[in-house]
């Protein structure tokens, strides 16, 4: 490969004189980092390559100096009587300007070629094909190339602890990248709705709960102020006060109302930010937590319920109870006949009493799962006939038709006897005490085999039930305002007998009435296959 230069060689020299210059003045580091050269078996340190064309300054100087004193002697001592030794003169004049030309010539060319091989060789080494020591270049070039070894050298130990610091750099950003992937994977799969402000009030972090509750899009909303995307003002209007505040407190709790919704929302600076930022203390980040405590409320509140009407329920009997036992302390019953009826009311006021503290027991150990249950085979028919003989002296003094309809004992279904017993005895119960006297009451039994149930509905004439009242016909201490005075009752049995059927034996319970004609239930169980 052959390089040409077009600029003139006092130009070459001036940059190469520069170039020396600035690496001698280069740091010691460079110096320091200078690779050791290889001696050649065969180089001698003051010869040339043999393929280089050697010149030296001199070579060219000598004649051209010669040539000038031969002309400044012809100026000063003319040869006019002399002519053939002015002749001499000129003719040795000119062969030394010719000579000094040559030699010229031939050092233009030593040194372009001695620059040319260098160019080759630092185009060689560059592209990492070769490797040129110092005693391969021109004598002349030897501390030029020494230097730019030299420099060299530093730039390839600078460039690996670039490289080296590049890899740590990368090794970082990786394992960072993979500590945010994991805290966005585990914010992901938090159920709770979280939001992460910045002073501004702009969004900059945000799980698909929180999309799921306010209603935007975590991807077009970041970087874009709350207010743009979140409509609940209370929202709003407390992360921007607590951090108003300067994160006086660490952690703000307070509740929020969003459509039918309660959320506890939880407001924290994020940890340790105010430490690596000079921005003013209202302008760190926020961080919001919303969780939805509308069931807890409104166990709370069905709790608060619970009680009152515990206690409402409780305190009638009681009442009662303590009435006429303080009546017959005081001698207020003169005759045997007054005494036994407040007997009979404090009797049947206990009674009360404990049928409503053993359903609220059953209940409640139900719904915490703790009730005893004993299933086996049983019997679908059996035990309606007997619920229905115990429910028959109740009937028959309201002048009352219960009639059933059995079937074969062959149909079973796998289940509590007591507990369905009980659920039977109050469902018939409840037709009776609300079926005016004269009416009836049908106890009808009804297998369906193609989906393997069995239904034990009952049926009345009663006053029946309006149709607004029905959704509520199962909750606790619920009863129809227009059926009060009819009978006695503590609202918790149609409750007790929607958890033995659906929660202890995974059946089904219905509802059907009519106001002034009557009413149905049925309960469906699954039969043994």
């Amino acid at each position: 490969m052959t390089v040409t230069h077009d600029r003139p060689w006092s130009q070459i020299d001036d940059e190469r004189q520069e170039s020396a210059d600035w690496i001698a003045s280069a740091p010691n580091s460079n110096e320091a980092a200078q690779p050791e050269l290889p001696e050649s078996p065969n180089h001698k340190a003051d010869e040339d390559p043999p393929f280089r064309v050697v010149t030296a300054p001199l070579v060219s100087i000598v004649p051209l100096a010669l040539a000038g004193i031969g002309v400044f002697w012809t100026v000063v001592q003319p040869a006019a009587d002399r002519p053939l030794l002015g002749m001499t003169r000129l003719l040795g004049v000119g062969v030394l300007l010719i000579a000094s030309g040559v030699a010229w010539w031939l050092e233009l060319r030593g040194r372009r070629e001695a620059l040319e091989r260098c160019c080759e060789q630092l185009e060689l080494t560059e592209s990492g094909s070769t490797t040129m020591h110092e005693y391969m270049a021109h004598r002349e070039f030897r501390p030029l190339w020494s230097a730019l070894s030299r420099h060299k050298a530093g730039l390839e130990a600078r460039l690996g602890q670039l490289l080296e610091k590049q890899h740590e750099l990368g090794l970082e950003r990786s394992l960072a990248d993979m500590q945010k992937r994991h805290a966005g994977a585990i914010i992901d799969s938090i159920s709770d709705a979280v939001l992460v402000t910045d002073g501004f009030d702009q969004l900059v972090l945000a799980n698909p709960a929180a999309e799921a509750i306010l209603g935007f899009d975590r991807h077009e909303a970041f970087r874009k102020p709350l207010a743009e995307f979140v409509d609940d003002e209370s929202l709003q209007q407390s992360i921007r006060q607590f951090r108003e505040s300067g994160g006086r407190s660490s952690k703000r709790r307070v509740e929020l109302t969003i459509g039918d919704k309660v959320y506890a929302l939880t407001l924290s600076e994020v940890s340790g930010e105010r430490d690596e930022t000079d921005a003013p203390a209202e302008h760190f980040r926020v961080v919001a937590v919303l969780r939805d405590i509308t069931k807890q409320r409104e166990a709370a509140r069905h709790k608060s319920e619970f009680v009152a009407h515990v206690a409402h329920e409780l305190r009638t009997p009681l009442s009662s109870i303590r009435a006429y036992t303080e009546m017959l302390v005081d001698g207020e019953a003169g005759d045997e006949a007054t005494r036994a009826e407040y007997y009979e009311i404090i009797d049947s006021s206990a009674n009360r009493l404990g049928r409503l503290i053993d359903n609220m027991l059953d209940i409640s150990r139900i719904e915490a799962g703790t009730v005893r249950v004993n299933k086996e085979p049983v019997a679908v028919s059996m035990v309606v006939k007997d619920a229905l003989d115990e429910m028959r002296p109740q009937a028959e003094e309201k002048k009352i038709t219960l009639t059933d309809e059995l079937i074969p004992v062959v149909y079973r279904i796998l289940a509590d006897r007591d507990q369905i017993n009980r659920a039977v005895l109050n469902l018939v119960s409840n037709a009776i005490k609300y079926t005016p006297e004269g009416g009836k009451v049908q106890v009808c039994i009804k297998p369906h085999e193609e989906n393997q149930t069995i239904s034990i509905e009952v049926s009345d004439t009663g006053v029946g039930i309006p149709e607004d009242a029905m959704p509520r016909m199962f909750e606790k201490f619920y009863r129809v305002d227009a059926n009060r005075k009819m009978a006695k009752g503590t609202g918790l049995g149609l409750n007790l007998v929607k958890h033995i059927v659906e929660t202890v034996h995974g059946g089904k319970i219905t509802l059907t009435s009519e106001v002034g004609k009557g009413s149905t239930f049925a309960m469906s169980l699954p039969l043994i296959p």
